[in-house]
């Protein structure tokens, strides 16, 4: 493998991150529920929360930990991209609908059909059986480490 860049989606764990800080490859990411305001920094991160980079030629976005009460305003600023990294996911992708602090977004759903990214990462579920399509946006779930081909 020959990664050519990191990207992290919240809820940093010490043992997926320990000597994430001096690997020299770009790192972009969002915050999660459980992330320190500086965890991002701490690993040499840009936080790509309601931004979008352009990174050899694919947009990509990001979507950090928000209450769901502020998640539809908050996304009304989110450009569309190429390429979306998210903490939660989509309401009823890869959520647990008998779990109310693991269950996707509603408001990032909408946001997702209205905007069609073609790859959408998050984490912060548990699902058994991940869903791996919403429309014409692939989805991937990641927990720890997942090489991913972003084109």
């Amino acid at each position: 493998m020959d990664p050519e860049l990191i990207l992290l989606l919240g809820d940093l764990e010490p043992a997926w991150t320990d000597g994430l800080a001096e690997i020299q490859l770009p790192k972009l990411g969002v915050r999660g529920n459980h992330d320190a305001p500086d965890a991002l920094a701490a690993v040499g991160a840009e936080d790509l929360h309601l931004r979008v980079v352009d990174c050899g030629g694919l947009s990509l976005g990001g979507f950090g930990w928000t209450d769901e009460s502020h998640a539809a305003e908050q996304l009304e600023r989110l450009p569309a991209a190429d390429v979306l990294l998210t903490h939660v996911p989509p309401a009823g992708i890869n959520d647990d609908p008998a779990d109310p602090h693991h269950r996707g977004s509603p408001a990032l759903l909408a946001w997702v059909e209205r905007q069609r990214p073609r790859l959408l990462l998050h984490g912060h579920t548990y699902p058994a059986l991940p869903v791996g399509q919403l429309g014409p946006t692939r989805i991937v779930y990641v927990r720890g480490a997942v090489p991913v081909e972003l084109s």
